[in-house]
């Protein structure tokens, strides 16, 4: 692991390779191991290889690797507390921490990528906290390589067919959330400013989704896109959701991952008991799936001679994906970096500043995720 000065906006952040900026200042016994401890010259900050660890300010090292693989192979939260002898919390807090360190390379990735296919963009329905609050979470998926290059979160009010009873009690619970009007149209239009920061890629861009009329809305109500389509360097096609979910399919992509996603997560199953009962700790989780989907999950399981994964597909060379699968696991990221966004979904998800329906007090946010 590499040295740095923790502090953001220390010039020594960012070292010059091969410069000796810090010096050691004594050591201390942490987890049974005796760690060195090193002080800026510029800033004077101390710190250690543990203080840039992706376990800074925990007592227990986890293996990371194993936690992913059980995670996806379809162990529940409690589930993996057991395997792991630990708590339910202990566990979220390991996701919380891979989440704020995958969010910054999917947005790198946004940033760097070259585009060399076309877009699929479509929302997988679930829930959380109970059955009447159900939300979209949208995907952006490469249309060939099946990589997730974006996702966001919308919140719905219940659908469908409801006694009188179910009436009464959703009116009832909806008075105490606050429903932003047109929430699928809202998350859409941020779906948007995603593909924006995608990098420069082969021209026109075609985006497939479904008939569903709030992403009509929110592609015509910006005006970068609505030029772009004037100009013929952007496409909205639009298929429709009866249509068979073959490999034929435009949508293959999107349909792809629902179903996986639906495979491997308990808390995605329909008529789950493993619901998730918080929407930022649900997020996390379901960032540390797109990461293994991206960047350790082969492109096609069933040819033994593919061994790319679905990032080395997008483009990423396989030394890129090798580094990121190292930073993610091991360092600690700093949202003072600009790494994501300011006030995008990515930037409100390490915050946790997105509500969870019914509840009053603000998500716990650790100090050291924004110090």
């Amino acid at each position: 692991m590499r040295l740095f000065c923790p502090v953001s906006h220390c010039p020594n952040h960012r070292p010059e390779e091969g410069s000796r900026w810090y010096d050691a200042h004594g050591s201390y016994l942490s987890c049974g191991e005796i760690v060195q401890r090193y002080r800026c010259r510029r800033c004077g900050r101390t710190f250690s290889k543990r203080t840039l660890s992706i376990d800074y300010w925990s007592h227990r090292p986890f293996d990371y690797h194993q936690l992913i693989t059980l995670f996806v192979s379809g162990f529940s939260l409690r589930g993996l507390s057991r395997y792991f002898s630990t708590t339910v919390k202990t566990v979220q807090n390991r996701f919380g921490r891979l989440a704020r360190a995958i969010l910054p390379a999917l947005s790198e990735v946004q940033r760097r990528v070259e585009l060399s296919e076309s877009l699929v963009a479509d929302g997988l329905e679930n829930f959380f906290v109970s059955q009447d609050f159900p939300n979209n979470i949208h995907l952006l998926l490469g249309k060939q390589s099946q990589y997730v290059y974006g996702l966001n979160y919308a919140l719905m009010r219940r659908k469908g067919r409801k006694t009188e009873k179910q009436k009464r009690r959703c009116e009832r619970l909806y008075r105490r959330v606050d429903f932003t009007r047109h929430t699928i149209t809202g998350g859409f239009t941020e779906l948007i400013e995603q593909i924006k920061r995608l990098g420069p890629g082969a021209e026109p861009l075609r985006l497939y989704t479904d008939e569903k009329q709030e992403y009509l809305r929110a592609i015509e109500k910006d005006g970068e896109m609505r030029e772009r389509m004037k100009e013929g360097s952007f496409a909205h096609v639009r298929i429709s959701s009866r249509a068979p979910r073959t490999r034929s399919n435009d949508l293959f992509s999107a349909n792809y991952l629902d179903r996986e996603i639906r495979k491997d997560l308990p808390e995605y199953h329909r008529e789950t008991v493993c619901f998730g009962r918080n929407v930022g700790n649900g997020l996390e989780r379901l960032c540390v799936y797109v990461y293994h989907h991206n960047f350790v999950k082969r492109y096609r399981i069933g040819v033994a001679a593919e061994r790319r994964t679905h990032a080395e597909v997008a483009g990423l060379s396989k030394a890129e994906v090798r580094r990121i699968r190292q930073k993610i696991t091991e360092e600690r990221q700093f949202i003072e970096d600009g790494q994501v966004v300011a006030g995008s979904f990515f930037d409100q998800l390490w915050r946790r500043t997105i509500p969870t329906p019914l509840k009053e007090a603000p998500d716990y946010l650790p100090r050291f995720a924004v110090v």
